[in-house]
């Protein structure tokens, strides 16, 4: 027992911090969005907030909008990120040196991001001067509205952001990947893309699921490039909730903490639920 005491003690520091703002922060958030330890006393029921957002078409937009903009910067991220980072690691040595590069948008804030996606890609940015001068686009109103359309602003900014991440996991494992295999299976005439498919990419399989993993999870809940590149309507879950936390009176108050606990629910069964069906595809192989 004075073991286990002493080694707790030692792990205070990090402990402590865990407990009192993550922990504390759940908490909160739970009980106020059922009506308890809110600014105001709430005279609803405590499920109340939850009902009003079950019978809401606007959240429900949100919901399945925020699923898509997650979704499909995740995969164009994850599936970026480990073509580049193939072709780095087959790169000489001196090239792969300077390959490092690639590291640079990880240093970059996500909203310092937006705004690059912002200047290269809006009306007034970049690629439509550079279309004007061509002579492609008359005025620069005839370029088309690319960021504010289905989420692709967010889309463009996750996926900069995310694919030097992933590339940094799927590195991790590629150098240790036993380089003789594919020339094996070169020696006996297998294609590049055999070999990619077949060989290098179940390898890489488990630094792809835990990139998709996080980069989904983040751009699902994420404020910084939702606040600038989003669209009014229907917009990411995120600018719902900051809109009803801090543009609504209290009274609406557990509404925005019922739609942060939705979130967290669902990033947890959505680990599970990953998980579970990457273990059974991947049993499913090994029997094959």
């Amino acid at each position: 027992m004075s073991w286990t005491i002493k080694h707790c003690l030692g792990l205070a520091p990090l402990i402590l911090p865990y407990l009192v703002l993550f922990c504390g922060g759940v908490f909160l958030t739970f009980c106020q969005s059922f009506g308890i330890l809110t600014p105001l006393t709430y005279g609803g029921g405590a499920l109340d907030a939850y009902a009003k957002l079950l019978t809401d078409p606007s959240f429900f937009a949100s919901f399945i909008f925020s699923l898509w903009v997650a979704a499909a910067s995740a995969f164009f991220a994850v599936a970026a990120g480990t073509f580049l980072a193939y072709r780095v690691w087959q790169l000489p040595g001196q090239l792969a040196s300077a390959a490092l590069v690639y590291k640079i948008p990880l240093i970059l804030p996500h909203i310092s991001v937006a705004f690059i996606v912002l200047v290269f890609w809006s009306p007034s940015g970049i690629v439509s001067s550079i279309a004007h001068s061509l002579g492609l686009i008359q005025t620069l109103h005839q370029f088309p509205n690319l960021l504010y359309s289905w989420g692709i602003g967010m889309i463009l900014a996750y996926t900069l952001k995310g694919t030097p991440f992933a590339m940094l996991l799927i590195m991790a494992l590629l150098i240790r990947f036993d380089v003789r295999q594919i020339q094996t299976a070169a020696m006996l005439g297998a294609s590049n893309l055999r070999i990619f498919f077949t060989i290098v990419l179940p390898r890489l399989a488990p630094a792809m699921n835990t990139s998709f993993i996080i980069l989904f999870l983040y751009g699902f809940g994420a404020f910084d490039i939702p606040y600038i590149l989003s669209e009014s309507r229907p917009g990411m879950l995120s600018i719902h909730v900051y809109n009803l936390y801090f543009k609504h009176d209290l009274a609406r108050r557990p509404e925005a903490m019922a739609i942060l606990v939705i979130m967290f629910c669902f990033a947890v069964l959505f680990i599970i639920a990953y998980s579970k069906i990457v273990n059974h595809l991947e049993n499913g192989i090994r029997k094959l």
